[in-house]
């Protein structure tokens, strides 16, 4: 019998479909119902599980920022030709860009909502919780605040390094019912980073993951697993690499280097947690690791990965119209046709359409076969959707470290781990980063974030291989929703 993730749903802490301005039509009944659920640590544990299930709806990490919106604009897909049903997306149509984040909006608001009441509640009612639990907890639910608002600030805020001052998103730091001023992105960026230096030091003494990894797997004596799949939870290093993206995105390289050599350095040098995917678990026939799972600092375990994102975005049972595919030649190009890298061999398959074309389709998230044959037990990689990996903090470092020379060594490593050869010494070290994003981070989301903090004028186009599409300083910016517009000019808020 497969043994899955336990996961318990929140039902209590809000309507998860409201926008940030209808938060605090609550009724008595819902906050007698909120704090009875905070009366037990197992309805602390309750509450904040539901938070990870609900960043899996398609207008969060289940679609939008992960394999939909952000890697359509990041033209990683051949669907710009006529009719295709995400064209208008891929040409950067206004009205169609700002409608794909819209639902983003409205959720991370909601789901922040519902964080901050957690976080109140850790304090009002402490004598509920243990320390290692009250630490975790906090821990898990700060560095969920700075993640959601990150999110929202790579979205609707500017492009950083042009326009720290340009006042973005609210920062939501409590569950009070107002709606809160538009901030400049450099407090945006500070709050975010405050929140998760915050959250580190929480976890930093309780969090097992330092002295036994992510624990794969139930407890053996039939116990609560509030403590294992830590891979699976906003855990200590991932924070650490979650400081790191932050710290990079908005220009701060000693910062990003700081906690990606710290996280490297504990996760590889002081222990072996969090390997790099091993050969054997890569090309084992029937049950390929493609999402690397070993490597997985945070991730959401999605049971309905196979429907809701191959057999809707990338299946040979999609008309070509509908599917997101990448162009044969630049697919080999991305990859140098380098048939030995993992990742041009196992995530992408030739297949026949119902139109009878066959045609290169992505199978990242192809359904497969992930239960250990001794143990009998998921090893996790057949639902997995990857938010942080280890190959992200070695690129950071690689970018931020300052001896190039030793940058190029994290790079190698990355490479060697995807059976790839190490660059050459004259090589073009910033190029070859840039490189391996491409082709580490198909169906997860970063690219687009890349070439936007990089201010890129020009991308490589996903039509054709040498073709490329001239990036406007629009194309990277998007608009609030107008009902959030509306409410501001309604109520003297700004914009």
């Amino acid at each position: 019998m497969i043994r899955k993730l336990k996961l318990l749903v929140c039902v209590v802490l809000g309507a998860l479909t409201l926008s940030c301005s209808d938060w605090l039509k609550v009724s008595s009944e819902d906050r007698i119902m909120e704090n009875d659920l905070f009366r037990t640590p197992r309805g602390f544990m309750t509450a904040l599980n539901g938070i990870y299930i609900d960043l899996l709806n398609s207008s969060m990490y289940g679609k939008t920022l992960t394999w939909g919106m952000t890697d359509i604009l990041a033209q990683y897909y051949t669907c710009r030709e006529k009719d295709h049903s995400y064209k208008s997306l891929a040409d950067f149509d206004n009205v169609t860009r700002n409608n794909a984040v819209s639902g983003c909006w409205n959720r991370s608001y909601a789901l922040l909502n519902n964080v901050n009441t957690i976080l109140e509640h850790c304090e009002s009612d402490r004598n509920v919780l243990d320390d290692t639990y009250y630490h975790m907890i906090k821990g898990e639910a700060l560095a969920l605040r700075a993640l959601l608002h990150f999110e929202l600030f790579r979205i609707f805020g500017p492009s950083y390094s042009k326009d720290k001052e340009k006042e973005c998103i609210p920062y939501a730091l409590t569950s009070e019912t107002k709606v809160n001023p538009l901030l400049p992105a450099k407090e945006i960026a500070r709050l975010i980073m405050e929140d998760l230096k915050n959250a580190e030091e929480s976890l930093t003494g309780y969090d097992p993951v330092i002295e036994t990894g992510a624990v794969w797997g139930d407890d053996p004596e039939g116990g609560v697993n509030d403590m294992r799949y830590r891979s699976m939870r906003l855990n200590y290093y991932a924070v650490q690499a979650l400081l790191a993206r932050v710290a990079l995105y908005c220009g701060e390289k000693e910062v990003a280097w700081e906690y990606a050599e710290k996280m490297i350095r504990g996760i590889h040098e002081e222990h072996k947690w969090f390997p790099f995917v091993t050969r054997e678990e890569v090309v084992t026939t029937d049950k390929e690791d493609r999402i690397f799972q070993s490597e997985i600092l945070f991730g959401l375990y999605n049971l309905k990965r196979k429907e809701s994102v191959y057999e809707v975005g990338f299946g040979a049972n999609l008309k070509q119209g509908s599917v997101l595919r990448i162009d044969k030649d630049i697919m080999q190009n991305i990859y140098d046709g380098d048939d030995n890298d993992f990742r041009l061999a196992y995530w992408f398959a030739e297949m026949v359409d119902p139109d009878n074309n066959s045609y290169l389709h992505v199978i990242k998230y192809k359904d497969v076969d992930d239960i250990d044959t001794k143990t009998k037990i998921s090893k996790g990689y057949r639902y997995i959707m990857p938010v942080l990996r280890v190959s992200e903090v070695y690129l950071i470092a690689a970018e931020c470290c300052p001896d190039p020379k030793e940058g190029r060594n994290y790079l190698n490593a990355v490479r060697t781990a995807r059976n790839v050869k190490n660059i050459q010494d004259d090589a073009d070290l910033t190029a070859s980063i840039e490189q391996e994003y491409k082709r580490e981070f198909v169906g997860e989301g970063q690219l687009f974030w890349l070439y936007k903090r990089k201010g890129k004028t020009e991308i490589a186009s996903g039509e054709k291989q040498g073709n490329v599409v001239s990036m406007e300083e629009r194309f990277y910016l998007f608009d609030l929703p107008q009902s959030e517009q509306d409410y501001r000019k309604e109520n003297d808020l700004g914009k």
